[in-house]
């Protein structure tokens, strides 16, 4: 798996939430420069990506296109108040529609570099889903928290909204831990099946 690739298709999401939270003036210019700095960032790390059609990226352009034009261009700053929710929203969708439809999101990102034969196998596949899965479960549980808070817009309540960022981290270690605890069980289970390997050794 290209985890490099991956992660980076995250990072237009981080910034743009950190800029949008951030306390740089105004709610609108920070909403503004946020999306300003989400579509440029997108651009700048999954161009090839994007020409390649790579759902996730596909999805983040859009988003942020989209939402710019509804909030700033055509001034329907309500939806501003809904961004946090309908982003997680949308990611958590991506997620699970991509493993309704047998396509995991992540096996864009696996197949780089990867045999066609491997990439179809049954083993390969198992680990995309799993991986989708858990980036899935952070999404949906980051989507209930945003959900919560904008039901109860109560300022000590607002500490939940950190645990979003343990949920990502979580994700992030899996995707890196997962597919090479894989790739150990599998030569562990070679050298078990084939110890001559280990005398020639």
């Amino acid at each position: 798996m290209n985890l490099i690739s991956l992660l980076t298709a995250f990072v237009p999401w981080i910034a743009f939430t950190l800029v949008a939270e951030a306390p740089l003036g105004s709610p609108l210019m920070c909403l503004t420069l946020a999306f300003i700095i989400g579509i440029v960032l997108t651009v700048l790390t999954s161009y090839r990506q994007l020409l390649q059609g790579y759902i996730l990226s596909v999805v983040t352009i859009v988003f942020f296109v989209v939402f710019f034009i509804l909030i700033i261009g055509l001034q329907q700053y309500y939806l501003a108040n809904y961004l946090s929710v309908l982003s997680m929203l949308i990611l958590t969708v991506v997620c699970w529609a991509t493993m309704l439809v047998r396509f995991p999101f992540t096996l864009q990102y696996s197949r780089e570099g990867i045999d066609p034969e491997r990439a179809r196998s049954a083993p390969f596949m198992r680990v995309n889903y799993i991986i989708t899965a858990v980036w899935g479960i952070a999404f949906t549980l980051s989507t209930a928290i945003d959900a919560f808070l904008l039901l109860r817009p109560d300022p000590g309540l607002m500490f939940w909204d950190n645990l979003k960022w343990v949920f990502m981290v979580i994700a992030i270690v899996f995707t890196v831990w997962y597919p090479s605890y894989v790739h150990k069980q599998r030569a562990m289970q070679e050298l078990a099946a084939h110890p001559e390997f280990l005398k020639k050794a």
